[in-house]
C-alpha cells in the first residue's frame, strides 16, 4: 500500500463523548477500535448537556444529526431570581456571529448520536473507510505510549500505531461547589402541577433561552434550566456550596444523590422547581471539580484528550465542546502522506495547538465560577465560540 494510503491502527480508550467523536473522525480512513471498561449502557442517564457554535461546526461536519437528539437551539441567556422574577434577558445571535448554533440535548441522546456517528455503515453515513470497533466490558489498566501498547483489564496486550486516551482524571482539584442533575418531562410538570410553569411555556412558544434561577443571598446557590427533546423535558442543574465530601461524588457525574437533601437546601426557591426537583425520576449529584493544565499530552504514540487531559466544571458548558474540538485535531493523522514513523511529531503539533486552548476555556470557566452576575458569566462567550478547528488554529499559530 502506498505511503499516502497507509491506514493506520488507532485504539480509543473509553467510550465517553471525547472518544467517541475521535473514532468518528478516525474510522473514515484508519481501523479504529474502543476498549470501553464499562457496559454498553455507560454514561447513560436523563440529564442535559449543551453544545457550543465551536462544537456544533465540528459536529456538523461529522454528520451530526439534530432531529435524531431532540435538540432544542439555544437563542439566548435569561437570569431570574430564586422566586421567578426577571433580572437579566438578552438574545445571543449564535449562528449569526459565530457561524453555528448552539444547542441542547440529553446527555444520553448526544452519546447515542455519537456512537452511531462512530459504528454505523460507512454507505449509511456516505462515508469511506471502515466503522469502528468496540470492546465493552474491557478497558485499559496501562498505556505504554513509546510502545504504542495497552494493557487491557483482562490482562490482554494490544499495540496499536496510535493510542488515544479519554478517560481517568488526573489529580483533581474540587471547586468547592456539587452539581445535583435532573431532567423531568412535561408530562411530570403537568401531573405535579395541573399546568406547565410560565418559564416552561415561554420556552416552547417563544425565545429559547438557558435561564439562571439565582438565590442572591451568598450562598452561591443556582438553578441552570434549559430545555430537551424539543422541550418535551427540561434540565434542572441546582448548584450549591459542597456540604460534606462524599467519595461517590468525587468519583463519579452520575452518583446518587440524596432526593431530600436537595429540596431541603432550595425549599425558598420558586414552588414550581422545588415541585419539579421533588418529581424528577432519577437524582445525580457530582462534586464539580477540574485539574490543573498538565505539563503535557502526549506521551511517544499516545495523547490524552477530554476530561483525562483538561477535565472542567460544567460553568461555562464547555467541558463537551473542549472534548469534541480535541477530537477534530486528529484531521491530522488523515493528511495525505501520514505514516506510522509521523505519529509522535503529530501528536505534538496536536497538543500546541489544543493544550493552550484548553487552558484558556479552563481559566474562563474559573473565572465565572462564583459570586458573580449572569452578565459576567456570558462575557467570555467570543474565546470559548470562536474556534475553527485545528488547520486554521495551525494556520494563525504559524502566521503569530
Amino acid at each position: 500500500m502506498a505511503d499516502e494510503d497507509r491506514q493506520l491502527s488507532v485504539i480509543v480508550v473509553g467510550s465517553g463523548l471525547a472518544g467517541l467523536a475521535a473514532a468518528r473522525i478516525l474510522r473514515e480512513k484508519h481501523q479504529v477500535t474502543v476498549y470501553e471498561r464499562g457496559e454498553p449502557s455507560t454514561a447513560t442517564g436523563g440529564q442535559g448537556i449543551a453544545n457550543f457554535p465551536n462544537a456544533i461546526k465540528i459536529m456538523r461536519q461529522m454528520g451530526f444529526d439534530p432531529d435524531r437528539t431532540g435538540s432544542v437551539l439555544i437563542q439566548g441567556f435569561r437570569t431570574l431570581d430564586k422566586h421567578g422574577n426577571l433580572i437579566f434577558d438578552t438574545e445571543f445571535p449564535f449562528q449569526e456571529k459565530y457561524g453555528a448554533p448552539a444547542m441542547s440535548h440529553m446527555r444520553v441522546d448526544f452519546r447515542t448520536e455519537l456512537l452511531r456517528l462512530a459504528t454505523a455503515p460507512s454507505k449509511e453515513l456516505g462515508i469511506g473507510g471502515e466503522p469502528a470497533k468496540i470492546v465493552f466490558n474491557n478497558g485499559a489498566k496501562d498505556v505504554d505510549g513509546e510502545a504504542g501498547q495497552v494493557t487491557l483489564d483482562d490482562g490482554t496486550k494490544v499495540k496499536a500505531d496510535v493510542i488515544i486516551a479519554g478517560e481517568d482524571c488526573p489529580k483533581p482539584k474540587k471547586s468547592g461547589l456539587t452539581c445535583c442533575r435532573v431532567a423531568v418531562s412535561a408530562n411530570q410538570a403537568i401531573e405535579a402541577l395541573g399546568h406547565l410553569p410560565n418559564w416552561w411555556q415561554e420556552q416552547k412558544t417563544g425565545d429559547r433561552r438557558i435561564m439562571v434561577f439565582e438565590a442572591r443571598d451568598g450562598s452561591d446557590r443556582i438553578m441552570v434550566v434549559y430545555g430537551l427533546r424539543h422541550t418535551s423535558y427540561m434540565n434542572m442543574s441546582c448548584i450549591f456550596a459542597t456540604r460534606q465530601e462524599k467519595q461517590s461524588t468525587t468519583n463519579s457525574w452520575f452518583a446518587e444523590g440524596d432526593r431530600q437533601e436537595m429540596l431541603d437546601i432550595f425549599h425558598d426557591f420558586d414552588p414550581s422547581l422545588v415541585t419539579l426537583l421533588g418529581v424528577a425520576t432519577e437524582v445525580k449529584l457530582w462534586e464539580l471539580q477540574d485539574i490543573e493544565p498538565l505539563d503535557t499530552w502526549t506521551k511517544g504514540r499516545a495523547i490524552l484528550i477530554g476530561d483525562a487531559a483538561h477535565a472542567m466544571t460544567p460553568l461555562q458548558g464547555q467541558g463537551a465542546n473542549a472534548g469534541i474540538e480535541d477530537a477534530e485535531a486528529f484531521r491530522l493523522l488523515m493528511q495525505p502522506g501520514v505514516t506510522r514513523k509521523d505519529i509522535p511529531s503529530i501528536l505534538k503539533r496536536i497538543e500546541s495547538v489544543r493544550k493552550p486552548r484548553a487552558t484558556a476555556v479552563l481559566n474562563n470557566t474559573r473565572k465565572t465560577s462564583r459570586g458573580i452576575s449572569g452578565e459576567e458569566r456570558y462575557r467570555v462567550m467570543d474565546e470559548n465560540c470562536t474556534y475553527d478547528g485545528i488547520i486554521k488554529a495551525l494556520e494563525s499559530q504559524k502566521a503569530h
